[in-house]
């Protein structure tokens, strides 16, 4: 998988390292030169896999985009699944509070209505009784008025100037004379005892009518209070039915929910199961481009190396034959100056210098120092809205690594590179949506991948490379999402780790 990237500093990367292996071939001879050709074989195949693998990611990207209409429409039904549950719940929990407080209210309803027909049907009875004691109180009175009146008749005609006249004029005795006094007198004291009776008898009488008039009112009241009891008793009885019956609704609209919502979780968990195994996946892929690279880059640095070691070679071959030339041109011409020294004994000789070419060797400049810090940017100006680390999922409600950073951009904003380096990988996944991985090479010792996913759309492909905060694509909610945001997450040497711990 490819590996070329921006220089860095302490590191070349392998596209100085090919360019500076290219230079060295030119002065190298013909095996050095075939044995950097069949590495470069090698480096363009590895390169050209990445391209077909790239082409088929393409190839099926429209077919994956095409599923993912459907899996948002699931995603959001799975969701309403859920609130649906929630909110028959709710209702049901509602709606058996208000039964339980209906049947309360129906049970003081019936126990009411139970103590005001006790009361009314003491009141009716004693009204029964205060009618009763009218009607014998009113039935003595009348008897004594009718015994009073014939005693009063019969005192009438017994008495009075006539009849005493006329007892005077017959021949009546003085004994029955005396009888009749006596009787009359007797008649009268029994019709002032009959008055005294009576008298008491008229006040019995008034006292059982007003008992009644007040026990007649106590029953209309009982009545009217026991009537209306039964018509609150009626309707309380029947909004406890009503509500029965709702709960009952509620019940099936509930479980209804229930089996949905289990459906619904079913599936998330599946999702969730496809998303881990999805990261497996990744963290194996990005392991294997770590290890494939890694062992190209041993390879190239031992042909480095030879190439170095036959070019020093060569370097202390070619001053070897520079120096004997030297040497015998020095020879050579001492033995002409001496013969002609020879041949001229007076001329004044010249001595000749030959200087020697020296091959200065020009010293590798020093690697500048590697920076402390990463130097990555963030992928959104947007607020962190969700950090890494273990956390109650919103929709399972399990409680699990959520394994990136989100940053709670709106639909369309752009999402930056974090760092320079190049597009590995781009599909479309259930779980995390569309996605992009950019590898960013080794930094700070790390082989550092950086992902961003639910994205709406990309705007770089596999094999491309980008700069650091380079706009890459665009915020979305593709896949297994709630909302627009960008989720962004870091791989360190094939793991997965808290982005915003080291690196931004």
């Amino acid at each position: 998988m490819s590996r070329e990237l921006p220089p860095r500093p302490v590191r070349l990367t392998i596209r100085s390292m090919l360019a500076s292996v290219a230079v060295m071939a030119v002065i190298g001879t013909m095996a050095p030169n075939a044995a950097a050709d069949q590495l470069d074989d090698e480096r363009r195949r590895v390169g050209n896999e990445i391209s077909q693998l790239g082409d088929q990611r393409s190839n099926l990207q429209g077919q994956i985009q095409s599923q993912g209409a459907a899996v948002a429409e699931a995603n959001a039904q799975n969701l309403a699944a859920i609130q649906a549950l929630q909110e028959a719940e709710d209702r049901l929990a509602e709606a058996e509070a208000q039964l339980a407080a209906a049947e309360s209210q129906l049970r003081a309803a019936e126990e009411l209505d139970a103590q005001r027909a006790a009361e009314l049907e003491a009141a009716e009875i004693a009204l029964a009784k205060a009618r009763a004691d009218v009607a014998a109180a009113q039935a003595a009175y009348d008897s004594l008025n009718r015994r009073i009146d014939e005693e009063i008749t019969i005192v009438t005609q017994q008495q009075g100037p006539l009849v005493n006249l006329a007892l005077l004029l017959t021949d009546t005795s003085a004994a029955d004379l005396n009888h009749r006094a006596q009787l009359g007198t007797t008649l009268f004291d029994a019709s002032a005892l009959e008055l005294d009776e009576a008298e008491r008898l008229r006040f019995v009488l008034d006292e059982a009518n007003a008992r009644a008039d007040a026990a007649e009112k106590a029953a209309a009241e009982a009545r009217r209070i026991a009537a209306e009891q039964l018509a609150a008793s009626q309707a309380a009885r029947q909004k406890a039915a009503d509500l029965k019956a709702q709960v009952a609704a509620l019940v099936e609209e509930r479980n209804a929910a229930a089996d949905a919502a289990s459906q619904a979780l079913a599936r998330e968990q599946q999702i969730q199961a496809d998303m881990e195994a999805e990261n497996a996946a990744v963290e194996q892929r990005i392991q294997q481009r770590i290890a494939e690279a890694n062992k190209l880059d041993s390879q190239i640095a031992e042909r480095n190396r030879r190439l170095e070691e036959e070019r020093r070679q060569r370097e202390e071959e070619a001053k070897r034959q520079r120096e004997a030339e030297a040497k015998r041109q020095r020879e050579a011409a001492a033995k002409a100056a001496a013969a002609k020294k020879a041949s001229q004994p007076a001329k004044k000789t010249t001595t000749t210098r030959t200087s020697t070419s020296r091959s200065q060797s020009r010293p590798a400049p020093k690697p500048a120092a590697a920076s402390t810090s990463s130097g990555f940017v963030m992928p959104s100006g947007a607020r962190i809205t969700s950090r890494y680390g273990m956390r109650v999922h919103p929709v399972t409600g399990i409680y699990k690594l959520h394994d990136g950073t989100d940053f709670g951009a709106s639909c369309g904003s752009p999402i930056r590179a974090a760092a320079d380096g190049v597009v590995t990988e781009r599909y479309y996944n259930a779980g995390y949506g569309n996605r992009l991985m950019v590898d960013h090479g080794r930094v700070n010792g790390y082989n550092v991948t950086t992902g961003y996913n639910h994205a709406t759309r990309y705007t770089v492909g596999v094999g491309q490379r980008v700069k650091k905060g380079q706009t890459i694509g665009y915020v979305g909610s593709t896949g297994y999402s709630t909302g627009c945001h960008l989720h962004l997450m870091v791989w360190e040497n094939g793991r997965v780790v808290d982005p915003m711990a080291r690196w931004f």
